[in-house]
């Protein structure tokens, strides 16, 4: 299976995402929830939501391309 640009690209969003998770759980399975905790969370819901618009926006281009090469 290849990947194409736009997977990898999303991919690293959501290798992210999966880090700032594993990084929550552990500060909470621990006990040692700091700021740093705190800070996660609000990173986690930030790249969730980045991710979102990257994957709507690229899936624009897409289109626009499509469109593009049908009129040309």
């Amino acid at each position: 299976m290849k990947l194409s640009k736009r997977d990898m690209f999303v991919g690293g969003y959501y290798l992210i995402i999966l880090f700032l998770v594993a990084c929550s759980l552990y500060d909470l399975v621990t006990g040692s929830v700091t700021g740093f905790t705190f800070g996660y969370v609000f990173a986690l819901f930030y790249f969730i939501y980045r991710a979102r618009v990257v994957v709507q926006f690229l899936k624009y281009l897409e289109e626009k391309d499509e469109d593009s090469n049908r009129d040309g």
